[in-house]
């Protein structure tokens, strides 16, 4: 593959379809399922699939023999599934390419700056505004861009199936059915290809190493049937939000943010260290810089590395919502009947976050203080994943494919977020190798306000995605795949 005629197509194509499309994109509030319980009613996932399929369908005639179906399972949420055949004849007949992305959003989120919103798309410079965008609409057009670009020089690869689902931002509970209902058509990857992970710096290509799994729900504590006058009941009756954080105490040190239970921690592997290290030596205080802290904040430790270590490999807990509690101009002087939190637990990727989330429960449900009616309702349940040691070719790949399309080498660190879909994958093609990156970097705040999608990075992750696909069928004809 010419890497400068790739880049060349590649911006083209960016700029004249793929940025007025996710432009589109942005503005259809199509809330993951989660979010939305109504959402087939209200018909925005239909919408953003509709609008992928009709651009995707126009580029696939000039991809000889591709095509495109949007499969629906009963009761499930849509998937688009495209089957693009090999092109030239260097890689084995059985091997292919399996390329990732989701369509559906996180909701709205508050705190957007004046002028930009979650359903409106605005250009700034490099950057694209709106929910969606860069978590993970451009994954369809990034994938399909860098195969066009293959198909516009010549260049062989493999098999490709790309598969865009629409339940990641849920846990992708959908998504095995569709893996099952669509195995015989997928066939045996040999390479995965995901564009849903985030990128430390926008100056090189940067690989996500591992996932950290996620597990939490809804912890309640109700003490009376009904509210109260404080000044009557205070003394008598414990507060509820005293005895949220008791419970929550046995989970967390409150002090230090520390998880206490050691059943939910893992060893961390001496090469994720190491790379941790050299990750820390490359970013320098931007492992905390690009947070929007307020004045005079500070991150829970000074050592990078250990900070590093924190957000990918040791759990974490960040309660994400409240119920209970009245606005404060209606807060009277009541002691209300209960509290409830929404408890959002990372675990380290290579536990169970089954077993993490069930070890939660009981750990918060046990003993309740005072005899209070504790509840933990466990919504969330998903492993992690670490990822294989990457193959020869493909090492050698992704540093050409850095150089080429960034003019630097490449990093390898582990992001703190999930993909669900990952450690499915591996389970089910653990000979696979897998190339694990994305556009979410410093500021682009994914699923909170002012998400944007950098541009040039975009451009830059399509041609790397080229150029690997391009390796992957010269490693196919050796038998190194």
């Amino acid at each position: 593959m010419d890497a400068s005629k790739a880049r060349a197509f590649i911006g083209r194509i960016w700029d004249d379809e793929v940025v007025p499309r996710i432009t589109e994109y942005i503005r259809i509030p199509n809330k993951s399922p989660m979010f939305d319980k109504d959402w087939a009613t209200h018909g925005h996932m239909d919408a953003a699939v509709a609008l992928m399929e009709k651009w995707a369908r126009a580029k696939l005639e000039s991809l000889p023999g591709a095509a495109l179906e949007v499969v629906r399972l009963p009761n499930r949420t849509p998937l688009i599934f495209i089957d693009v055949p090999a092109s030239g004849n260097e890689a084995r007949a059985d091997d292919c390419v399996l390329l990732y992305g989701h369509l559906d959003k996180q909701p709205e989120m508050t705190g957007w700056s004046e002028g930009l919103g979650p359903w409106t798309p605005v250009l700034k410079g490099d950057r694209l505004y709106g929910r969606g965008g860069a978590d993970d609409g451009y994954a369809i057009f990034g994938s399909l861009s860098a195969l066009l670009a293959l198909h516009e020089q010549g260049a062989p690869h493999a098999r490709c199936v790309v598969m865009i689902e629409a339940c990641e931002e849920s846990g992708s509970y959908d998504l095995p059915y569709y893996v099952d209902h669509l195995a015989p058509r997928i066939g045996q990857p040999s390479l995965v290809v995901c564009l849903d992970s985030g990128c430390a710096n926008y100056d090189q290509l940067w690989l996500t190493t591992s996932l950290r799994g996620m597990t939490g729900g809804e912890l309640t504590v109700e003490v009376l049937s009904e509210g109260v006058h404080s000044g009557d009941a205070s003394g008598v009756v414990p507060d509820s939000f005293r005895l949220v954080r008791d419970l929550l105490s046995r989970l967390e040190d409150p002090a230090t943010g520390t998880i206490v239970p050691r059943e939910l921690y893992v060893e961390v592997p001496a090469e994720r260290v190491e790379q941790a290290k050299q990750c820390a030596e490359i970013l320098g205080d931007e492992v905390y810089d690009k947070f929007p802290w307020k004045d005079g904040m500070r991150p829970v430790n000074k050592d990078r590395v250990e900070l590093i270590l924190n957000r990918t490999w040791r759990p974490q807990l960040a309660i994400t919502g409240a119920a209970g509690l009245p606005a404060l101009e209606n807060a009277g002087n009541v002691l209300r009947p209960l509290t409830s939190l929404k408890l959002s637990l990372r675990v380290p990727p290579t536990a169970n976050g089954s077993k993490a989330g069930d070890f939660v429960k009981r750990l918060l449900e046990k003993d309740p203080p005072y005899g209070a009616k504790v509840t933990f309702k466990l919504e969330k349940d998903g492993s992690g994943w670490n990822a294989p040691k990457l193959s020869g070719w493909l090492d050698g790949a992704v540093s050409q494919a850095s150089q080429d399309a960034f003019g630097a080498p490449p990093a390898y660190m582990g992001e703190g977020g999930s993909i669900p879909f990952m450690g499915m994958l591996g389970e089910k093609f653990p000979k696979a190798q897998f190339l694990i990156t994305g556009v979410l970097g410093p500021h682009s705040n994914a699923h909170g306000p002012n998400e944007f999608l950098h541009i040039p990075t975009g451009k830059k992750v399509s041609q790397v995605v080229a150029g690997v696909v391009a390796a992957h069928a010269k490693a196919s004809a050796q038998g190194l795949t």
